[in-house]
């Protein structure tokens, strides 16, 4: 972990110190809102609903055709307590309901990434088309309680992990600025089968 963190260090002092536009492309910061729905494991997909995205990223040019980006995002999901009794009953059944018994909970994700976008339009177009793929550090929460009204016992988890995201999209004038939407598949390199969603966020330029 210290080793990647000097890596980055590192990197990101070079590209400070070096020129900081691609021949007509000027650095710029995006900011990003949108949902994210769950897709592996299926506890995950299952149990909890389409959740909050929100990042944030700045890019610099290498070229006209190659941005560099650097980002930081942060999903929030909430566990489906409905479909998860739903379940329960059919598997074993009776309904927690019934007793009194209610499972409630949320799973946080804390994403830092540095990734390479490729774009399919030239710089002098007004509509920006693009690739990107990125290399990501993830913290993960998980808190689940279970309570049958009296007593309650909360179950956390926490753990890092690294990840990748694919994607595309597409920024648009929009004013005096633009506009920017995204989709993205998100892996993260969880112990047994890969943690993944997909999201599709959008945002605004500065």
């Amino acid at each position: 972990m210290k080793r990647t963190l000097i890596c980055v260090a590192l990197l990101l002092i070079v590209l400070m110190v070096a020129p900081s536009h691609g021949q007509g492309r000027l650095p710029q910061f995006e900011l990003f809102v949108g949902g994210a729905i769950p897709l592996a494991p299926d506890g995950f997909k299952d149990y909890y609903k389409t959740g909050l995205s929100i990042h944030g990223q700045y890019v610099i040019f290498l070229s006209p055709s190659i941005g560099l980006s650097f980002g930081a995002a942060y999903e929030f999901f909430m566990f489906d307590s409905d479909a998860f009794n739903d379940d329960f009953a059919e598997a074993y059944g009776w309904d927690p309901r019934d007793f009194g018994i209610d499972t409630d909970g949320n799973s946080g994700i804390l994403e830092l990434g540095v990734g390479v976008r490729p774009y399919l339009t030239p710089a002098t177009a007004n509509s920006q088309i693009f690739l990107f793929g990125m290399g990501t550090y993830n913290a993960l929460k998980n808190e689940v309680t279970v309570s049958d009204g009296d007593t309650e016992e909360t179950i956390e988890g926490n753990e890092s992990k690294m990840g990748a995201a694919l994607g595309a999209g597409i920024e648009l004038p929009a004013g005096n600025m633009n506009v920017i939407i995204q989709g993205l598949y998100r892996f993260i390199f969880t112990e047994g089968e890969t943690t993944s969603f997909v999201g599709v966020t959008g945002g605004i330029v500065f």
